[in-house]
């Protein structure tokens, strides 16, 4: 596996925006419609992992081929729901 690694320093604005840096964006493909998923990993550390939807649609449609999704999300609400009861029986009896 050749791990390209391209490292530069970059600032952050008041806002909390950063740039990163143009031959990187035209490298890995992002541009002002890319989403990006960025992680607290531990003290100092960020990661931030370019995000592909069409990718994770595709995936999950794979592992959730013959899946019934709408029971499960009745067993979810309906164990929800319990859980609020037991917590909460006074305000939903």
């Amino acid at each position: 596996m050749d791990l390209m690694v391209d490292m530069e320093i970059v600032g952050v604005d008041s806002a909390g925006r950063l740039i990163i840096p143009k031959d990187i964006r035209k490298r890995m493909g992002i541009d002002e419609h890319s989403k990006l998923l960025i992680t607290d990993v531990k003290d100092d550390i960020i990661v931030i992992k370019k995000m592909n939807i069409w990718e994770i649609v595709k995936r999950l449609q794979d592992e959730l081929k013959g899946v019934d999704i709408d029971k499960i999300q009745k067993e979810v609400e309906a164990e929800t729901n319990e859980e609020a009861r037991k917590k909460y029986p006074q305000v939903l009896g």
